[in-house]
């Protein structure tokens, strides 16, 4: 009876590290002329022969918890997608954009570059026994964009509501629309809080501008996309039937 074995290790990383050192001439691909090609520039910082493949996927993004949907593309060539690196040794890897040249919007992607190792056997076991060890010891992954010209972000905060989460507590969903044709990366983002009364009049003597903790950060909203992001509810009096938020 065949014995398998299968071992399985990730390093899911979004930023350089030791070992593997992934840097990226430009994020941004035209559709046409010298911009749809950019250089990805890998070098191996280890004591030791890695083996790396290079790949696209396209990416979407869950509107509450904001996590890559991302699936399999062939809208890159990427050359060449399969490497191997010796200690101290860097290599250049082109990427070229081969899809559509008129885009209505831009496109997000992924482009990771995976260090693997496979090896089959394993000395000690008898013949009818069969190990495989698969890692991916190493995954960097990096954002890139295919822009259309004249493509521009057009953020606003499209729905605001009062809700209570699972422990009982109120908060302010807010839900972020971005109508544009670009990403927009927000930061330390400020809005603008009115609170409605009972009868739904805005209080705007209780106005409140600010930034809120879970906004006082960094966050990514793709092209024609939605983020959804809970606020601690602020102070706003008793009298608080809803509120009105801007940014």
């Amino acid at each position: 009876m065949k014995k398998i074995i299968l071992m399985l290790l990730v390093g899911l990383l979004s930023t350089n590290i030791v070992a593997l050192r992934v840097e990226l001439s430009d994020d941004t691909f035209s559709t046409t002329g010298r911009g749809k090609n950019r250089n990805l520039f890998i070098t191996n910082n280890s004591e030791k022969m890695i083996a790396i493949e290079v790949y696209a996927q396209s990416r979407a993004m869950d509107p509450n918890t904001g996590v890559d949907q991302l699936e399999d593309v062939e809208n890159f060539l990427i050359y060449p997608n399969q490497l191997l690196l010796q200690p101290d040794q860097q290599q250049v890897v082109t990427l070229t954009w081969v899809g559509d040249e008129v885009l209505d919007q831009e496109l997000a992607f992924r482009v990771i570059v995976e260090e693997l190792n496979l090896s089959l056997g394993e000395e000690g076991l008898s013949d009818d026994d069969m190990t495989v060890r698969l890692a991916a010891l190493t995954k960097v992954v990096k954002a890139v964009y295919v822009k259309p010209e004249n493509a521009k972000a057009n953020v606003k905060i499209s729905k605001s509501e009062i809700i209570t989460d699972d422990l009982g507590k109120k908060k302010i969903q807010l839900t972020f629309d971005n109508l544009g044709t670009a990403h927009k990366i927000m930061k330390q983002t400020k809005i603008n809080i009115i609170p409605l009364n009972k009868d739904g009049v805005l209080q705007k003597d209780k106005s409140k501008e600010y930034i809120p903790d879970e906004l006082n950060g960094i966050f990514n909203i793709l092209s024609k996309s939605k983020r959804v992001i809970n606020i601690s509810m602020p102070e706003l009096g008793s009298d608080v039937a809803g509120v009105d938020v801007s940014l």
